[in-house]
């Protein structure tokens, strides 16, 4: 007990303690929210190796620090993630074939963004986890077939809480934008190279708007049309999506959010992706072990210009 105060006395003046049957509580003295966010930051490594784990809430007008013991978990296996992600890849190849009719250039022309944005979404998770020396964000693919069993999502069920809004949105962030930056490069790449069919495989909202300017029939347009699309959706304010743990950043993520966007994803045709969501929406939550600091002012621009840009890119390319 006595090396837990002192560890916590050397970040925040403690003005009570109490003993739990799991650990300890402290009630800590009012602080700056960003001396309370830096002073978390710092317990929180301090006790990394150890078998404690801080917790800081806010009851009323007091501020509680929790320490409990971390609760023993068996080793993580991935099968299910890797098997998840072979059956997403095999549905967007069968996808191409599906709309094209036989292997060829043409259909990888089509996929390759759809690709690079499953790959790279998955793939920077684990690169951003080793660069932040931090646990990755557990997310699982979910497969499916335009049209048919409408492609696809990422279901993020971690339930290791991560330090605090800014770490939380980080996770979620970091690796939706390398997937969207990899999928406009495509749509970039579009505009220089043309790989034609002689009728559009999808029609985008405002196709006819912008026909002087795109190519409707070129087929990396066509999949970054997709893949956008794809990512508009993950981009829902839905528990466990992408974007759900970006507003969870923000506040606290509701029914009202969820039922929006279920509502959403089944107009858009996404009803596989709406019935993952409605599944883990109770199983799965992810909460920062600070929930008492706010999200730093530049993650919340960061946030409100990702929206407008997502939505501005589905309103030109989004397809149905």
């Amino acid at each position: 007990m006595e090396d837990i105060e002192s560890v916590v006395k050397k970040y925040f003046s403690v003005e009570d303690v109490f003993h739990t049957e799991n650990g300890y509580e402290f009630e800590i003295k009012s602080y700056d929210p960003s001396f309370l966010k830096n002073s978390f930051i710092n317990l929180y490594s301090d006790m990394k190796s150890t078998e404690y784990l801080p917790k800081l809430i806010k009851l009323g007008s007091k501020y509680i620090l929790k320490v409990t013991r971390r609760i023993e978990k068996s080793p993580k296996h991935n099968i299910y993630q890797i098997l998840l992600l072979l059956a997403s890849l095999g549905t967007i190849l069968l996808d191409g074939y599906y709309k094209l009719g036989s292997y060829s250039e043409f259909m990888i022309a089509y996929e390759a963004p759809i690709l690079a944005m499953l790959l790279l979404h998955e793939a920077s998770k684990y690169i951003i986890s080793y660069l932040k020396k931090a646990e990755y964000m557990t997310s699982y693919a979910i497969p499916g077939i335009p049209g048919i069993i409408p492609l696809m999502g990422f279901i993020n069920t971690k339930s290791d809480a991560t330090v605090n809004r800014d770490a939380l949105f980080d996770g979620a962030f970091y690796p939706y934008i390398v997937a969207l930056f990899g999928v406009l490069a495509f749509l970039i790449f579009s505009l220089k190279v043309n790989v034609n069919i002689q009728k559009p495989l999808t029609e985008p909202f405002l196709s006819q708007l912008f026909r002087g300017y795109f190519n409707s029939n070129n087929l990396f347009l066509e999949g970054s049309a997709v893949g956008i699309t794809i990512l508009f959706v993950n981009f829902l304010p839905a528990t466990s999506l992408d974007g759900g743990l970006l507003i969870s950043s923000l506040e606290k993520s509701s029914l009202a959010l969820d039922l929006l966007s279920i509502i959403i994803m089944s107009f858009l045709g996404y009803f596989v992706l709406a019935l993952a969501v409605i599944f883990v929406q109770n199983i799965h939550k992810t909460e920062p072990l600070d929930s008492v600091s706010p999200l730093s002012k530049g993650r919340k621009i960061v946030y409100i210009t990702s929206f407008i840009i997502i939505i501005a890119l589905f309103a030109v390319f989004g397809t149905v």
